[in-house]
């Protein structure tokens, strides 16, 4: 669903340089918001989960198992 927008915000759209400004017509796309016709965000792709404790693997590639 469309709205206008009341406040100044960044578009969440991964293509959009443009900002949000009050009057735009923008709309929620779980959770972010983006201009009417600009594409989702990007989703993100899941981590690797330690077969131990079955917890992410952080992004430096350590896990936090008691050894």
């Amino acid at each position: 669903m469309t709205f206008l927008a009341k406040f100044n915000d960044r578009c969440a759209s991964p293509i959009c340089d443009d900002p949000i400004d009050p009057g735009d017509i923008v709309e929620y796309i779980d959770d972010q918001l983006v201009h009417q016709g600009c594409l989702p965000p990007a989703e993100s792709k899941p981590r690797p989960v330690c077969a131990t404790c079955f917890m992410e693997i952080a992004l430096n590639g350590e896990c936090s198992c008691p050894a």
